[in-house]
């Protein structure tokens, strides 16, 4: 039984003028070594999730500049905000970017908005329509094995700092899984570091930065200074039709 294989690209933190940088890293440069890597990949992914923070205060500039780099890609990329876009923006210019349920062998990957109800410190929350969809889309793809997307972490991660900007209304979103036997996977971005955890019987994969990475287990931000686990990444996963999922984390020096 063949997969097909989906990547994973997460928390870009673009600036509206490419020139600048974001905590002292080229993320343009950065961007592009991942993506790079990523073609270059053996199988080919068919298809990119970019899990939000993508351009760094929503700037409209930065939206224009990655929408024209994904138009340009040889596959299909979809993307979710995160607390630091402008969701409002991005779906007005994403077209087919905003595409929120994506159906193939075997598989609906479900892709949701968690920046309702912003707490200002980078918190977020799961809306009550985005709750209600998130049902729907299950009912509607009972007979399918599921993959959830989302920005924010529904899960604490042991630092301080991060898990009060988590997802505010995890335990909603467990509830409706928990009733789901079909979801196989929940993958986030926010965190900026690698980690894979089984809760309620669900996979949770959390996928480092294409920008810098965060330190695990601190009380305060604190950024990565390991000369490997510094470096840009993103996740590969490999989606079988008997809903196993085998994935990895790729790292890339620019």
């Amino acid at each position: 039984m063949n997969p097909f294989t989906v990547a994973q690209i997460t928390d870009c933190h673009l600036q509206n003028d490419p020139r600048q940088d974001y905590r002292g890293r080229d993320v343009e440069q950065q961007l592009d070594c991942v993506v790079d890597d990523l073609l270059a990949q053996t199988p080919a992914a068919e298809l990119i999730l970019w899990t939000g923070d993508l351009v760094h205060h929503g700037a409209q500039k930065g939206y224009h500049r990655l929408n024209e780099r994904l138009a340009a890609l040889p596959l299909p990329s979809y993307w979710i905000p995160g607390n630091h876009d402008d969701a409002d923006l991005m779906r007005q210019l994403g077209g087919k970017l905003n595409q929120r349920t994506l159906v193939k062998q075997g598989w609906a990957i479900i892709l949701l908005d968690s920046t309702s109800e912003p707490d200002g410190q980078g918190g977020g929350c799961l809306a009550s329509l985005e709750l209600s969809f998130l049902e729907q889309q299950l009912q509607l793809y009972k007979d399918y094995h599921c993959l959830i997307g989302l920005h924010h972490n529904p899960l604490p991660v042991d630092s301080e700092w991060q898990d009060s900007i988590m997802l505010a209304n995890a335990g909603a979103f467990w509830r409706i899984l928990a009733s789901h036997q079909q979801v196989k996977g929940v993958i986030h971005g926010h965190v900026h570091q690698p980690g894979d955890h089984l809760y309620q019987g669900v996979r949770v994969l959390m996928t480092p930065a294409s920008s810098v990475q965060f330190k695990a287990r601190c009380r305060q931000m604190t950024l990565e200074d390991s000369p490997v686990l510094e470096l840009p990444g993103y996740r590969l996963l490999q989606l079988y039709p008997d809903g196993r999922i085998t994935t990895s984390v790729k790292r890339v020096a620019c």
